[in-house]
């Protein structure tokens, strides 16, 4: 039989995407004690993970759906919304894993002798329901998808009636929403503790990227995530997994803005090594730098910054210098000691190439990027009489002398003046990451400066490695990674309610023990932040 078309109806996005962020009134507690109640809705990635676990099988059906925007670097935020276009696309989706449901499911439908079918029925909705909704199916929910398993059966068979369930699943708002409510039992204007399904699958979420798995809806069930302890245990548990590490290395590529690197693009004219196959490099040696750091260093920041190794492809080692591989694997990436001018992460072509222009490396870029990024600063934007088209590039000229002639207007002083001393000091190297030393016949001045939030200067440095060295110590950057974390983890910025969660993170293990980053995760998952919201008054 066809099967029917399940639209999410406007009225049910609204509503969800409304229940994002500070939803309503004066409230009975402090504003300050708990963030606001809210449902988010699955990333793409999120979406294939939970397709997943329904169907028992890998898929990718989410690959070509709208993506994602991106709010304070990060496109884990609580504001992602379901347009038109991407309802569309769910329903679509929704159609297909149905179709493949039926077949790779069959077992939990089918029906033994001496067994009625709606209790058969019922045994498949309540199995494949958790799965989709990660929490047991309720007593309506079970009622309304019996209704449809029974009307997709008459003139067909079993087979058909799963098959129509399985597309409202994947078609519903609890399959699509992960809400952060409390019991359906609290007051309104209350600071509730999550649901224990809720912990569930903000844990499983926040460290693999997809739905629990069984002994994680075990111990929901069970009652003890409401223990710090059990959910650093269960944390700690994830974190061993394959998916954890993908989730971790995704953390890394969003916090320093390099998930645009298998985009860039480059003049050829100025730079004759750019290619594609060379884009690719920079790509395979960015996963595989940050995966080692993930895996053999839990984390850590400071490795992450101050390592004087990295994995590369044979391109690689050549545009480095001729450097010698080792423990190459069968996808050509070897372990090669860096030369003294580069440095960890830093200094990657990946990295140098992102924060440069398509003709010319960009001090502005850089020096915005160590700001922002790294330091957790607020740059304001430019004046909006001030051009910020960037300097013309000139055989007369070095682009530190272009840049600092670009940047000398009055108006633009206030910002440059903390910006530019952190990008020219990054200046022996190009716009493709080639470390130099001459420009144009010119000797290049990669003298820079660390400039302190009161405008001095507290760590003269020269060129990317000696600041990537001082950064790997810094206590603000140290500071800094915990909140980026939290604004990735949990999709929304600091919350009044964070102060103490932050504290923590940034005396405790992360902050004594190499800045590993799964030590801050591991802090976040026992906070009061990571299980109470505050709900709205209406």
């Amino acid at each position: 039989m066809p099967l029917r078309r399940f639209f999410l109806s406007s009225a049910l996005v609204l509503s969800a995407s409304a229940c994002t962020g500070d939803i309503g009134g004066a409230d009975e507690t402090p504003e300050s004690s708990a963030a606001p109640a809210r449902v988010r809705r699955l990333t793409r990635e999120e979406f294939n993970k939970s397709a997943s676990a329904v169907l028992g099988s890998s898929v990718d059906v989410a690959r070509g759906f709208a993506a994602e925007d991106t709010i304070l670097g990060f496109s884990t935020h609580e504001r992602l919304q379901v347009t038109s276009l991407l309802a569309d696309q769910i329903d679509n989706a929704a159609l297909t894993l149905a179709e493949e449901g039926k077949s790779q499911l069959s077992d939990l439908y089918a029906c033994p002798s001496g067994r009625s079918q709606d209790d058969c029925a019922k045994a498949f909705i309540q199995k494949v329901g958790q799965r989709a909704f990660r929490r047991p199916v309720t007593a309506e929910e079970e009622a309304d998808l019996l209704a449809l398993f029974n009307a997709g059966k008459q003139g067909g068979t079993m087979s058909t009636g799963a098959e129509l369930v399985l597309q409202a699943l994947f078609s519903s708002a609890s399959f699509l929403y992960r809400t952060e409510l409390g019991p359906t039992t609290a007051r309104k204007g209350q600071v509730v503790e999550l649901t224990p399904y809720e912990v569930a699958s903000e844990l499983s979420f926040m460290v693999t990227g997809g739905p629990p798995d069984d002994t994680l809806l075990a111990a929901a069930q069970a009652g003890t995530l409401t223990s710090p302890d059990e959910r650093e245990k269960q944390a700690r548990r994830l974190l061993q997994t394959a998916d954890a590490r993908l989730k971790l290395r995704q953390f890394f590529i969003e916090w320093l803005g390099l998930n645009g690197l298998n985009k860039v693009n480059k003049n050829n004219q100025v730079y004759p090594d750019y290619s594609v196959e060379f884009r690719d490099s920079m790509v395979r040696e960015r996963n595989a730098f940050i995966d080692s750091i993930v895996k053999d260093h839990a984390g850590s920041v400071q490795e992450l910054l101050s390592a004087n190794y990295s994995y590369v492809d044979d391109t690689l080692a050549n545009y480095y210098g001729g450097l010698a591989r080792t423990d190459v694997d069968d996808e050509g990436m070897g372990r090669v000691t860096l030369p003294p001018e580069r440095l960890g992460i830093l200094t990657q072509a990946g990295v140098m190439s992102t924060y440069a222009h398509f003709d010319s490396s960009s001090p502005i870029k850089r020096g915005k990027f160590v700001l922002t990024r790294l330091l957790c600063r607020t740059v304001p934007p430019p004046p909006a009489n001030v051009s910020t088209i960037p300097p013309a590039v000139s055989e007369d000229s070095t682009t530190r002398e272009r840049f600092a002639a670009h940047t000398s207007n009055p108006a633009c002083a206030g910002c440059h003046k903390t910006i530019d001393p952190m990008g020219f000091g990054m200046e022996d190297f190009d716009g493709l990451g080639q470390h130099r030393t001459e420009e144009n016949g010119h000797r290049v001045d990669a003298s820079g400066g660390v400039v302190a939030p009161d405008g001095t200067i507290t760590a003269p440095f020269t060129g990317g490695a000696q600041l990537a060295r001082y950064l790997s110590t810094n206590d603000e950057l140290a500071n800094c990674v915990p909140l980026q974390f939290v604004r990735y983890a949990m999709g929304r910025d600091e919350h009044a309610s964070d102060a103490q969660l932050l504290a923590a993170m940034r005396t405790g293990a992360y902050r004594t023990d190499q800045l590993k980053v799964t030590e801050a995760l591991v802090s976040l998952v026992r906070s009061a932040s990571f299980t109470q919201r505050r709900l709205p008054t209406r």
